[in-house]
């Protein structure tokens, strides 16, 4: 393979992501679902074992439904886990979820019957959403730049 064609194949490469980042657009309910399952989490682990079950199996059906929507929309399935500037995106999420679950588990007695189990289950359901919102625009941007 000559320079030119090495070149060429690089181009072609960069071309393709450049398209990628501008088709891989997420509506907003789909962040918004990611910031809901992140709730759910939080939800399951301060229950009871049956109610546990329950909303881990729905997190799980969320979850295929994601999947699914997102191969019919882009024709494959992008998860967080990504090459690039979106890792400390993931960083940040983690910490989130870490947080809400210690808060929850020092601070609060019945989660059903808690306007602070509410509150913190409100501020993850907010912050994942934002926080999907994010990773979108660094994930599209490093396709664009030829970082992802």
């Amino acid at each position: 393979m000559d320079t030119n064609e090495a070149r060429s194949a690089l181009d072609a490469v960069k071309n393709t992501d450049r398209a990628m980042a501008d088709r891989m657009r997420w509506p907003l309910w789909r962040h918004a679902i990611f910031g809901a399952m992140m709730a759910l989490v939080l939800l399951a682990v301060a229950l009871p074992d049956p109610g546990r079950m329950l909303v881990l199996a729905i997190v799980l059906l969320l979850i295929f439904l994601v999947v699914r929507d997102d191969k019919a929309r882009h024709g494959m399935f992008v998860s967080g886990y990504q090459k690039g500037r979106t890792g400390w995106v993931l960083v940040l999420q983690f910490a989130l979820l870490a947080a809400a679950l210690a808060a929850t588990i020092m601070l609060v007695e019945n989660p059903l019957a808690s306007p602070l189990f509410c509150a913190i289950a409100a501020v993850l359901l907010i912050g994942s959403t934002a926080i999907s919102l994010l990773w979108e625009k660094i994930y599209r941007a490093d396709l664009k730049a030829g970082r992802a």
